[in-house]
């Protein structure tokens, strides 16, 4: 059964709120949860509890500014949200943190570790945009190609017509539900064919865009242009997943994330597409907390400019092909 619980505003600096949901034991390592492009999660499922209270990690899903009840913040910068997430981390009473990032939550997660080094612990992405993502994917469908052109080329049209939209999409939820199948590969295709997946993802879509799409419009403008700051100067320990199968962001991409990042450690799953953190969030989430809790306890330990190896799938209980590059 899915736990509904009640967002939570957090008081900003500025005098704006920011929206957040939170599960996990109060006093556990917090994590701050980035979301994608169709918002952050409205619900708590068990599964995710129970990994939490295992992990005794405190897991805060948070709602960037204009998505759901979070205050909008016309001219934000990736680098600008570092100081919300600060905020909030204080508002929690927290000075380190670990963050994690999910697909165009991926660049926000970077933006932390790169502003706040002195308090973000270790930060993940996963299925996360890159600084390569000014152009579509070719492996993207050509409306959905067209579609982003026009969203790069004019914004405010595009946020116009998405508003309007956004009745139909009330009305008729299964169409929320095809477009994101849409040319999917067969591994995303059928997470979102179970009912709850399918109604959850809506959901998430349909709350984030409470306000109208100029949130997620703002948002994909942010990643696909220069995003303020660079990679190399990232020093904060970055674990990098992703699927080779993604159409969305082509594994090229995250590839040249891990060229970039100074201290990356990079998981790519042959068999994985985009819609894969559900799937995998104990071994995600365990891993980050334990560099986390690691880094808190002492020294880094050594690390091996290339690793190769076979990891244990703990969710599906199959071996993956995970290729890990580590740099100091």
């Amino acid at each position: 059964m899915l736990h509904v619980p009640h967002q939570r505003l957090a008081p900003l600096r500025d005098g704006r709120r920011i929206a957040y949901l939170a599960c996990g034991p109060a006093d556990g390592l917090l994590v701050l949860y980035l979301h994608g492009a169709i918002g952050s999660p409205q619900r708590i499922c068990p599964e995710l509890e129970a990994v939490v209270d295992e992990l005794g990690v405190r897991y805060v899903m948070v709602s960037r500014p204009g998505f759901g009840e979070s205050d909008p913040l016309p001219g934000r910068t990736l680098a600008g949200f570092a100081a919300d997430a600060a905020d909030l981390a204080d508002h929690l009473g927290r000075k380190r943190f670990a963050v994690i990032g999910v697909s165009a939550g991926g660049p926000y997660a970077l933006a932390c570790a790169h502003e706040l080094p002195d308090r973000i612990a270790a930060a993940a992405v996963v299925s996360s945009m890159s600084c390569a993502s000014a152009n579509p994917a070719p492996g993207l469908s050509l409306p959905l190609r067209a579609g982003l052109r026009a969203v790069r080329r004019r914004p405010r049209a595009c946020t116009t017509a998405g508003d309007a939209l956004l009745g139909v999409a009330r009305a008729h939820p299964r169409l929320v539900d095809a477009v994101m199948r849409r040319g999917a590969p067969p591994a995303d295709r059928r997470l979102l064919a179970a009912s709850e997946a399918r109604e959850l993802a809506t959901t998430r879509f349909l709350a984030a865009a409470r306000g109208g799409v100029g949130g997620m419009i703002d948002d994909y403008l942010l990643c696909a242009g220069g995003w303020g700051f660079a990679l190399q100067d990232i020093h904060s320990p970055v674990a990098l997943w992703h699927g080779v199968q993604d159409p969305l962001v082509p594994v090229d991409e995250a590839m040249h994330m891990a060229a970039a990042l100074p201290r990356v450690q990079t998981a790519l799953d042959p068999d994985e597409g985009h819609f894969f953190y559900s799937r995998r969030v104990r071994e995600i989430l365990g891993d980050l907390a334990s560099a986390s809790r690691r880094l808190a306890d002492g020294p880094d330990q050594d690390l091996v400019d290339v690793d190769v190896r076979r990891l244990a799938d703990r969710e599906h209980h199959r071996a993956s092909d995970v290729v890990g590059l580590e740099r100091v």
